[in-house]
């Protein structure tokens, strides 16, 4: 009966009600609140989704909903930081391990936190709990990744390379399946970061964040990724006719480094026009681990 009557008020005062998505990984529980994120690396976004429970002893559902909505703006900077805190940085780091090292960082991630767009305010279905979600863009001037972007870019100089190279529109990598765990006798599967490195089989170091514009760093970020090789993020990105490698391995301590073959990074290391679409973060990573 009561379930009955709350549905009916619901209905007269229209207020919102969605099924709760649950899914991502639980980054907070505790009594009267869940907070869990998920990463969509291909739109290269962090969704963050807060439950909170409803006093039942408020009388009105209208001023427990609104209640709700209090207790979680009163909170909402740190659910955000602790979505962002277990986000993959590069091969070494999460956010977390830079987080507690510098306070002057820590201070800018928590201004990127305030700027989370709320796309979805609603009721469970129950009317149990109002739930929250947010969005946070991982690049960007106000994405997740901003604090992290090098001031300046570091000039790669062309090699002299014996090998037959053409100017390409960008760089397509297949990681798909298990790869070599360099440095061990496993194999891995390539994980996601917000920065990972491109090296090349005989561990020459091919690309990493500071070798890539601000700017387009700012736009987009380092690279993208895709889950199949004619998505349509691969020609947005890598254009036309990117140059097309499978990559030879996996490194890292978190497994998010990419490994080449030593042809392929000479075919973009020896043409100041290929070093130019690094530059440009025009690199598209197809890999099984999004």
């Amino acid at each position: 009966m009561k379930r009955l009557l709350l549905a009916g008020l619901l209905v007269r005062l229209a207020l919102p009600v969605f099924a709760a998505d649950v899914s991502g990984t639980a980054v907070l529980t505790e009594p009267g609140y869940s907070v869990t994120a998920s990463v969509d690396w291909v739109a290269a976004a962090l969704t963050v989704q807060i439950s909170h429970a409803l006093d039942p002893a408020t009388p009105s559902l209208t001023r427990a909903k609104g209640d709700a909505e209090t207790d979680v703006d009163a909170r909402l900077d740190e659910f955000l930081q602790r979505a962002i805190a277990p986000l993959t940085v590069d091969s070494s780091h999460v956010f977390d391990d830079l987080l507690g090292a510098d306070p002057l960082f820590a201070a800018r991630v928590r201004a990127v936190a305030e700027q989370g767009r709320r796309t979805e305010i609603s009721l469970s279905p129950d009317f149990s709990s109002l739930v929250e979600r947010y969005v946070l863009p991982l690049f960007g001037a106000q994405g997740v990744a901003s604090p992290l972007y090098p001031s300046r870019l570091t000039p790669t100089r062309p090699i002299l390379a014996d090998v037959t190279a053409r100017v390409y529109t960008g760089l397509l990598i297949d990681a798909r399946g298990g790869l070599p765990d360099v440095g061990t006798s496993r194999t891995a599967v390539l994980h996601p970061a917000l920065f990972p490195r491109i090296w090349d089989e005989h561990m020459n170091l091919v690309l990493d964040v500071g070798r890539v514009d601000p700017q387009s760093l700012a736009s987009w970020g380092m690279v993208g990724y895709a889950r199949g090789l004619n998505d349509d993020a691969v020609v947005l990105r890598a254009g036309n006719l990117p140059l097309r490698l499978v990559a030879r391995g996996v490194y890292g301590t978190k497994g998010t480094d990419v490994v080449i073959s030593a042809d392929g990074a000479r075919q973009l290391l020896s043409l100041q026009e290929n070093i130019s679409l690094l530059q440009q973060g025009r690199v598209v990573i197809v890999c099984d681990g999004l």
